[in-house]
């Protein structure tokens, strides 16, 4: 009984710790913000207005995801059924195979770049094309485990 015991402290303590990490993070992501738009204003540069835009754009995000980190450990616990999914899947399906073809594209595109500056935004659009896929996928797995314990 002492190592339940012990096990729910160090969860709970855990849980502490986290939430405190999260919460200092967003505090950082708060600052990036400001520290990119300061930027974005302080200069006249395309390139470095656009990739200040987007760190912004990623903090910004960054934070929600982290918010929906702290709300599921405090408000309210992460749900999905496969109705919720099963209503949509279609339309997801539909938008993977999206993704896929902007990755194909993108990739086609870089292979025909040969400017730096371009080649290197492409890298960056390929990688989040790829991040979109491994989202999708994730939700892919999801509910196969759904539909396979149900």
């Amino acid at each position: 009984m002492k190592t339940i015991s012990l096990d729910k402290k160090k969860t709970a303590d855990g849980q502490v710790v986290l939430t405190s990490l999260l919460r200092q993070w967003q505090q950082i992501e708060d600052h990036s913000v400001e520290s990119t738009t300061h930027i974005i204003q302080q200069t006249k540069n395309s390139f470095i207005k656009l990739l200040m835009e987007i760190i912004r754009q990623d903090s910004v995000m960054h934070k929600k995801v982290q918010q929906f980190i702290l709300d599921s450990m405090e408000i309210e616990a992460v749900t999905l059924t496969p109705e919720d999914v099963g209503e949509i899947w279609e339309n997801i399906e539909r938008h993977a195979a999206m993704e896929k073809e902007t990755i194909e594209l993108a990739v086609k595109a870089q292979k025909e770049c040969r400017l730096f500056v371009q080649s290197e935004l492409l890298t960056y659009l390929i990688e989040d094309e790829h991040l979109h896929d491994r989202l999708l996928g994730q939700l892919e797995d999801f509910k196969r485990k759904m539909y396979s314990n149900g």
